[in-house]
């Protein structure tokens, strides 16, 4: 039994670790880290409190990178491992699995163990890394056991738990696909705000709540409050007042009341597998069709009531014809939709809405209308990948060359049918609203197509925008630059220009990766 949960850890850590985007996400990680903790030089610092900054010593630096990370392994770690089950359906392997003597408590074990050995190598890297940071900051000796204290306390049982919610995703039917994704990152956000109010209103601490702390945010802001004894305190790249000084932080406190919760919050991985272990189909052929046949819950039912007017949007296209590359971007953007057909839908409810009702509403409507076009496009730009097409669409006259511009394009087409009625009323109406919206679908239709590109998996570009979008909407018009599509009335010009350009960047950044796998294949 060893050895077959430890053949499929070693798998699935080097599978994941031969993927270009694993470099790419780490890289990204150890640049957020830098912009994490400013040099002091900047006016700004790592830890804040009442004015003060914390010298950058190994307590400082590691509970501050640590922090970063539990939200790196909340919501961009899910969406990487949560393809672990559907890998093997889609290559087959688990079928042979299934022959074997393996049982399925042990196969889920071992891709949960999976799950747990990419993400504790991926951590220690960033660990690692922040390490050095510590170092090139230069102002306390190096302690690396109180590095590694401040990540098992704050980042181990996110680790747990997230891998276990994983494989739990996958085995439910319903959950397994985008609409989980999606699920999931509410239920996310939504657990870090329950937890962060009912932790304000314990003036001891975190009690039983504190083992659903899966994110370790309630356990932060409790230790702080214990240690430093104010709830005036900042974390990441703050503007700190240099005539009061600065002060040593001795690292978060290991009490017994703040230790038993994090340990329980691990051990809510047995009951989530044991779920999981409920719905795990085995990969007993007919239970593997049931499980796709599952899939038309509410929104499969809504799919299939859709696809009558899809199958009628396709017979108004001609069916006949030269091949054409501008023929060949109708017909891609024709098939998203009919893989969707509820897009089909939202599509002519977003549009007439969008020209009955008033103006005011509209704009509170658009945000609804970016999200609904994110999660429609995701996977334009890999959909070949992921079905295994490509050489098929690589044989086709000027779609080898033109992939990236060909998917851009096909995006662009969903994206202002998204939009066509807001385009509409804002032309008539409100013309200098027109130019900050056509930007911000150019910029989602690049970012999902870079992405889509790079990553070969839909879930990239879900969960990036999903936190743009997210904190673009909390925000309210507070930051400009975070007004991407000008509906808070505050963006400027220049917002403007550095949306067009990072539309621009995402475009040729994609291009430059399809050029060199061409190259590579």
């Amino acid at each position: 039994m060893i050895r077959r949960i430890t053949a499929i850890v070693v798998n699935d850590v080097r599978i994941r670790f031969r993927r270009p985007s694993t470099a790419i996400l780490f890289l990204l990680l150890s640049a957020c880290a830098y912009m994490w903790v400013p040099a002091p030089s900047t006016g700004r610092t790592l830890l804040e409190i009442n004015g003060q900054r914390a010298i950058y010593n190994s307590a400082a630096v590691g509970m501050g990178t640590a922090s970063l990370a539990t939200i790196f392994i909340g919501l961009i770690g899910f969406y990487v491992i949560s393809n672990a089950l559907r890998r093997d359906v889609s290559t087959r392997c688990g079928f042979v699995l299934a022959s074997t003597g393996m049982r399925g408590g042990e196969y889920l074990f071992g891709k949960f163990a999976g799950n747990l050995a990419f993400l504790f190598t991926f951590i220690g890297g960033f660990m690692a890394t922040s390490m050095l940071m510590q170092l090139v900051r230069g102002e306390a000796p190096l302690q690396p056991l109180v590095f590694a204290k401040q990540y098992l306390l704050l980042v181990v049982p996110g680790i747990v738990v997230v891998a276990a919610i994983a494989i739990l995703f996958e085995s439910i039917p319903w959950l397994s696909g985008r609409f989980g994704d999606v699920v999931y990152f509410f239920v996310w956000m939504a657990s870090i705000g329950v937890v962060a109010a009912m932790t304000d209103k314990s003036a001891q601490s975190l009690h039983w709540i504190g083992i659903f702390d899966i994110s370790g945010t309630g356990y932060l802001f409790e230790s702080l409050r214990l240690t430093l004894h104010t709830n005036s305190v900042s974390i990441g790249s703050s503007t700190f007042d240099a005539s009061k000084g600065v002060f040593v932080f001795a690292g978060l406190p290991s009490s017994f009341n703040l230790v038993v919760p994090r340990i329980g919050t691990c051990l809510l991985a047995a009951p989530i597998l044991g779920v999981a272990s409920l719905f795990f189909h085995r990969f007993d052929p007919a239970r593997v069709r049931v499980t796709e046949k599952a899939k038309r819950n509410w929104i499969g039912r809504i799919n299939a009531l859709a696809k009558p007017f899809a199958r009628m949007m396709f017979a108004l296209a001609p069916s006949g014809g030269r091949a054409s590359f501008a023929r060949s971007i109708a017909l891609d953007s024709m098939l998203t939709v009919s893989a969707m057909p509820i897009a089909f839908i939202a599509m002519i409810v977003f549009n007439v809405l969008s020209l009955v009702m008033p103006l005011k509403s509209v704009t509170g409507l658009l945000p609804i209308v970016f999200g609904a076009l994110a999660i429609t496009i995701a996977d334009v730009a890999c959909r070949e990948s992921r079905a295994g097409t490509t050489a098929l669409v690589r044989a086709a006259p000027q779609l080898r060359e033109r992939f990236v511009i060909w998917k851009l394009l096909s995006s662009l087409v969903i994206g202002f049918a998204f939009f066509a009625g807001a385009i509409v009323r804002f032309a008539l109406v409100r013309p200098a609203a027109l130019g900050p919206l056509v930007i911000a679908i150019m910029f989602v239709c690049a970012a999902a197509t870079m992405l889509g590109v790079v990553s070969a998996n839909p879930k990239s570009f879900v969960v990036v925008f999903l936190l743009f979008w997210y904190v673009a909407m909390n925000d309210k018009g507070a930051n400009p630059a975070l007004d991407y599509a000008g509906l808070n009335g505050v963006t400027t010009p220049l917002v403007m220009t550095a949306y067009a350009a990072l539309a621009i960047a995402f475009a040729a950044g994609a291009a430059a990766f399809h050029a060199f796998s061409l190259r590579r294949s």
